[in-house]
C-alpha cells in the first residue's frame, strides 16, 4: 500500500524497489496483486502433501474426540493427528503442512484467554529449579539453585546445590522457609520426579516421600498442569530475575558453595527494596513484611530425609530397610512403623515420635542396640525372655574364670587401688 501511494505521486518502481529493499519484479507483482484483486494465485491450485489424507485425518479426529468435528468441544492438537498419520499411515508431509490443511477447513481457532490470580497473603509459594553455571575456586561448574516465590508480596529467594536429589529438593525447601520467615499454605511445583510420582495437575500422584515431608512440614503441594508454564509464572518470572539481577553475582563466582550463597542472598536482600509488589503497591520488603505475620511457624524437623518406607516389626524386634535391618524397642512387634531416611541416620517413628535410631550407611548389614529388648512386658507383647549368667558373660566377651576376677576387683569409683586390692586379684587368679 506505501508503494501504491509513491506510484501515484510520480515515483518510478525501480526507485520504490530500491528503497523498499525489493527486486524490480517483486514489487510490480505486487502492485498488480492490488490492481486485480480477484486474480487467484496458482500456488493455491496446487496440490498439498494433505492431499489423498482427508479421510484419514478425519477418521483421527473421530477418534481422537476433536471438537471441530461437531462445532463443539476442544479441539485435539495438530501434532497429535501429524503424529498418528505418520505412525500409522505412512505421511511424508510436514507438520505444518497438516496444520495448514486444518486453517483452511475449520479457520483460525479462537485464542483462550487466561485467568490471572492473585492469592492471598501466606497462602502460596511456588518452587521450582534452575540450572547455572559459575566459578567455584576459580573452576567452572554447574550448579543447581531452588529459586522460591512468595505468590502474595512477590518476595524471592534463592538457595544453591551440587545437585537435584530428593535429599536437595527438601533442603531446599527448608531453607526457603527459613527465608520467608515462615511456611505458606501451599507450595506449587512442577511434575520433577522428586515431587510428583506420576500425572499431573489435579490428576497427579504425588511422590510418597514428598508426600510424608510436606504434611510434616504442614503444607499442601499443588501440582502444575502438564506443560503449562503459567501455572508457575511468578517462579518463572524469578528465573528471569535470577538471570538478571543474579548475573552478576555468578559471573564472579566464589571460593566455595557458601560463600556462593552468602553473596545470593545479599543480593535477594537488595530485591527486597529495589521491586514493587504489584499487589499492594509498595515495595516488595514491605508486601513480605506484612505477609510474614500470616505465615505457618518454621518446621521444628531437626534433619531433612530423602527417603520414607513403612515397615512391619517382625517377631526378633527387626525392620529392614535398604538392604539391612535395624531393631526397634520390643513393645512395636507387629505393628508398622515409619522409617525415614536421612543424611546420617535410619530413624524409626511411630504416632509422631521417634522410637529407634541407627547409623546409615554402615558397612554392618544388622544393626541391634540391647536396650530395645528391655522393659516390662505390655497388654499386646510380651517381653523376650531375659538373658542368663552364661549369655551375660559371652555378650560382654567374658569367661567364667574372668567373672571371679571381677567379682574381686575394687568398685569402680575407686579413685585409688590399695595394694591389698592387687593381692586380692592375685589370689584370685591362682
Amino acid at each position: 500500500m506505501v508503494a501504491k501511494g509513491m506510484q501515484e505521486r510520480g515515483t518510478s518502481v525501480r526507485q520504490l524497489a530500491r528503497q523498499l529493499g525489493v527486486s524490480d519484479s517483486t514489487l510490480r507483482y505486487r502492485l498488480q496483486q492490488l490492481e486485480e484483486p480477484e486474480r487467484v494465485d496458482g500456488r493455491t491450485q496446487q496440490p498439498t502433501a494433505v492431499a489423498g489424507y482427508e479421510e484419514v485425518i478425519e477418521a483421527i479426529q473421530a477418534q481422537l474426540g476433536d471438537g471441530r468435528l461437531e462445532g463443539e468441544g476442544r479441539p485435539v492438537q495438530a501434532k497429535e493427528i501429524y503424529r498418528r498419520l505418520v505412525r500409522d499411515h505412512g505421511y511424508g508431509g510436514t507438520y505444518q503442512g497438516v496444520v495448514r490443511y486444518l486453517r483452511r477447513r475449520y479457520g483460525k481457532p479462537p485464542v483462550r484467554a487466561l485467568r490471572r490470580v492473585e492469592t492471598p497473603p501466606g497462602v502460596q509459594a511456588q518452587h521450582d529449579w534452575f540450572e547455572a553455571r559459575t566459578r567455584i575456586r576459580g573452576r567452572r561448574e554447574q550448579i543447581q539453585a531452588l529459586v522460591g516465590t512468595l505468590s502474595h508480596s512477590r518476595a524471592r529467594f534463592v538457595w544453591v546445590s551440587r545437585n537435584q536429589t530428593q535429599l536437595a529438593w527438601h533442603t531446599g525447601h527448608l531453607e526457603l522457609f527459613a527465608r520467608y520467615g515462615g511456611v505458606p499454605l501451599w507450595v506449587r511445583i512442577d511434575n520433577l520426579k522428586t515431587g510428583v510420582a506420576s500425572g499431573a495437575g489435579g490428576n497427579a500422584v504425588l511422590n510418597a516421600t514428598y508426600r510424608t515431608f510436606a504434611r510434616t512440614c504442614g503444607f499442601e503441594v499443588d501440582p502444575c498442569r502438564a506443560r503449562k508454564g503459567s501455572d508457575k509464572g511468578k517462579a518463572e518470572r524469578t528465573v528471569r530475575t535470577f538471570r538478571g539481577a543474579f548475573g552478576e553475582v555468578l559471573r564472579r563466582g566464589a571460593d566455595s558453595l557458601e560463600e556462593l550463597q552468602g553473596h545470593l542472598d545479599a543480593e535477594s536482600e537488595l530485591l527486597l527494596d529495589r521491586l514493587t509488589c504489584p499487589v499492594t503497591g509498595t515495595s516488595v520488603r514491605e508486601a513480605w513484611e506484612a505477609e510474614r505475620q500470616v505465615l505457618q511457624s518454621l518446621p521444628t524437623m531437626a534433619e531433612p530425609f530423602d527417603l520414607v518406607v513403612t515397615r512391619r516389626v517382625q517377631r526378633d524386634c527387626l525392620v529392614s530397610f535398604e538392604g539391612r535391618r535395624y531393631s526397634v524397642p520390643f513393645p512395636w512387634v507387629g505393628r508398622h512403623v515409619d522409617v525415614w531416611g536421612t543424611l546420617n541416620h535410619v530413624v524409626m517413628r511411630a504416632e509422631g515420635e521417634e522410637i529407634a535410631r541407627h547409623a546409615r550407611g554402615t558397612q554392618q548389614r544388622l544393626l541391634i542396640d540391647p536396650n530395645h529388648y528391655e522393659g516390662e512386658s505390655t497388654d499386646r507383647v510380651h517381653r523376650p525372655t531375659p538373658l542368663g549368667k552364661r549369655a551375660r558373660l559371652q555378650l560382654a566377651g567374658l569367661s567364667s574364670p574372668s567373672r571371679g576376677v571381677l567379682l574381686h576387683a575394687p568398685a569402680p569409683e575407686a579413685v585409688s587401688r590399695p595394694l591389698n586390692d592387687y593381692v586380692r586379684l592375685v589370689e584370685a587368679l591362682q
